[in-house]
């Protein structure tokens, strides 16, 4: 499979496991509040969560 092709079904699913793994680490003071904040914006801004 060519890589342009690839794609994810659910991205809105993805970007809820992530931002659960972000909480977590914030949560156990892993990341700062900061970093976690920036993280989460920087993970909406990339994953498409519009449908096609």
């Amino acid at each position: 499979m060519d890589d342009s092709e690839v794609r994810i079904d659910h991205p809105e699913r993805l970007c809820d496991a992530i931002i659960g793994i972000l909480d977590e680490l914030e949560a156990e003071a892993v990341i700062d509040e900061e970093r976690a904040a920036e993280l989460r914006s920087e993970i909406y801004r990339s994953v498409d969560t519009t449908e096609t």
